[in-house]
């Protein structure tokens, strides 16, 4: 009976602390899609990664081409020239996978050119979300658009526009 009064107490004491928090929304997809130094950096981005892309198929459709020739030539092939052939189909996929990695791998360039050029712009959003709560005494701010589990907010606690208003100025 004693215990039950105890954690009915603090839940009530837990609830009326966390009613007191000012918290507010944003939705950084919408902030990032009008902001337009974003969408100059994602078309960058978009089109070295065609190109690498671009590069990578050449290289495999070289060595799709080099084992198809050697389906083709197996029969008529010394032991010495099979092994020759599989050498250099090897030696071209190992080239194909390390220049994978070198543009798309976590550590590739494209991840560097994407951190070069995307995290400058996420820093003055962050620095404007950050002005918002202050001006706005805010304690916490979520973001709507991750996969944080906000379901519903209401417009008003919705300070996007106000944070995409201030990085204009």
């Amino acid at each position: 009976m004693k215990f039950r009064f105890i954690s009915f107490a603090l839940a009530l004491s837990f609830s009326t602390l966390l009613s007191a928090q000012r918290y507010g929304v944003v939705d950084m997809d919408y902030i990032l899609q009008n902001t337009p130094e974003y969408a100059q950096s994602k078309s960058q981005l978009d089109k070295l990664s065609e190109q690498w892309a671009g590069e990578v198929s050449a290289l495999q459709s070289e060595l799709q081409s080099l084992k198809d020739a050697l389906a083709a030539e197996r029969i008529l092939l010394s032991p010495d020239k099979l092994t020759q052939r599989e050498k250099s189909i090897e030696d071209k996929q190992m080239e194909v996978i390390s220049l994978q990695q070198k543009y798309f791998g976590p550590a590739g360039q494209l991840f560097e050119k994407r951190a070069q050029l995307v995290q400058p712009i996420q820093d003055k959003i962050f620095g404007a979300v950050q002005a918002v709560a202050r001006k706005r005494k805010l304690e916490l701010v979520l973001d709507k658009s991750a996969q944080s589990g906000v379901l519903y907010v209401e417009k008003e606690k919705d300070y996007s526009d106000e944070v995409l208003n201030s990085l204009k100025k």
